[in-house]
């Protein structure tokens, strides 16, 4: 049998062995543990972002491009949905001034697109065909609803929706939908009737998918006028918004099913996180960012959302 040092012999008795792991120098534990063990990530980080504004003249683009990549950078987020991105793509020549990181691909629609991170997600699109047949069963005068959707809402070609999965920790898989409303000629009465008509037609996406459901973006709709359009099993993630838009109407925000919970919202500083002159000139809302989890057991729907509708039913 082969000889055994003193070290060796002590360290059978009980010892623990010497092992380097590192040769960086600690101050505390709780250092050396932040250091060598990588955090668990807790939920998906969400950007909504209406990519167009008002045109400042020669150099508009160049400085709305800084503006969107600056914050892009800044928060690294897990999707982002953008309304009224203008670009045919996200890399390449054109932003070669300001490039986007290559894990970010673009998925783009015609008013609504969302840009995700595939280190983190898969993400698949669900045939426009599924979605019309949804569509036109809630049109057809013989509609489970009292008041059957009208043949000339058409709210596909102005959204984004995704199939969603994260490749790893929080597991989560939900439809998640880009959303940019009408606004241009209408009246409050009709944006809020047109609001109406897509909770109706997502309940039944909903209903018919088995998947929880994130919609955000621009509504084009205030906030204060929906609420109460905004029912079980959808939930109105309301927030702070900045003052420049307290003034303008809240009309940018998330809305989800109960499954999901939106946490940490707030409204990005722009001339803070952004390397372009004036970015709030070039981009005229304001950025919101959010925290993604899945929903504790213990969440309830908000009165707000159990309140009665003001939509007029079909008399009998």
């Amino acid at each position: 049998m082969p000889n055994m040092s003193s070290e060796t012999k002590n360290n059978n008795k009980g010892a623990v062995p010497k092992t380097t792991l590192t040769t960086e120098k600690f101050t505390t534990v709780t250092e050396a543990k932040q250091k060598l063990i990588p955090p668990v990530k807790t939920g998906l980080k969400i950007l909504i972002m209406n990519a167009s504004g008002p045109n400042q003249g020669e150099g508009t683009a160049t400085r709305r491009k800084q503006a969107i990549q600056s914050v892009i950078t800044r928060h690294n987020p897990d999707l982002v949905l953008f309304q009224e991105f203008s670009w045919r793509g996200i890399h390449g020549k054109t932003w070669s001034a300001d490039p986007v990181p290559e894990h970010f691909q673009l998925t783009l629609n015609n008013d609504a697109s969302i840009l995700y991170n595939i280190n983190e997600l898969t993400v698949e699109e669900k045939p426009i065909r599924e979605l019309q047949r949804i569509l036109q069963e809630l049109q057809r005068p013989t509609s489970k609803h009292s008041t059957p959707i009208p043949l000339d809402f058409a709210p596909i070609p102005r959204m984004s929706l995704r199939m969603v999965k994260t490749k790893g920790v929080p597991v989560m898989e939900f439809i998640c939908i880009s959303w940019h409303g009408k606004h241009a000629g209408m009246s409050s009465d009709t944006k809020v009737t047109e609001f109406t008509y897509l909770m109706i037609f997502l309940n039944e996406i909903y209903l018919k998918c088995h998947l929880p459901i994130l919609i955000a973006g621009d509504f084009n709709v205030e906030v204060k006028l929906i609420c109460l359009e905004v029912k079980d099993p959808f939930k109105l993630h309301e927030y702070k918004a900045s003052e420049r838009r307290k003034k303008k109407g809240v009309i940018d925000y998330f809305i989800a099913t109960t499954e999901l919970y939106l946490s940490d919202i707030e409204p990005v500083d722009l001339k803070k996180d952004s390397k372009a002159d004036k970015p709030e000139e070039v981009l005229d809302h304001d950025p919101i960012i959010a925290l993604l989890q899945p929903a504790p057991l213990s969440d309830t729907v908000p009165a707000c959302n159990k309140a009665t509708s003001r939509m007029p039913q079909k008399t009998k």
